[in-house]
């Protein structure tokens, strides 16, 4: 796995100076999530990863079993529609690269 980097904007108002940041992968565990459960507070936006529902043999009931929570603040939630609104353009025109430039 690459580690991808980015250059930000120290403040994308007034300053041009930029700075690097390298993105490190604590945790290479990957789960793979075909549904999310999205729930808000006030402060916070709650997405729950699952990979989707499964029959309850005691009920009979599919049951969607939650394996990931995110918490995040409505900034972060907007900024994470933003990203992956720009990834899904970037595939959309055929170009699968990174979208950190290095």
């Amino acid at each position: 796995m690459t580690t991808p980097t980015t250059s930000m904007s120290k403040n994308q108002n007034t300053d041009s100076t930029s700075k690097r940041i390298r993105v490190k992968y604590e945790d290479h565990t990957a789960r793979y999530a075909n549904q999310v459960v999205l729930n808000g507070s006030a402060e916070e936006i709650f997405l729950d990863f699952s990979s989707g529902p499964l029959p309850d043999p005691a009920t009979g009931e599919s049951v969607i079993p939650i394996h990931t929570r995110i918490a995040m603040s409505h900034s972060a939630a907007r900024r994470l529609v933003s990203a992956l609104q720009q990834t899904l353009k970037r595939i959309d025109a055929g170009s699968t690269g990174p979208s950190a430039k290095s």
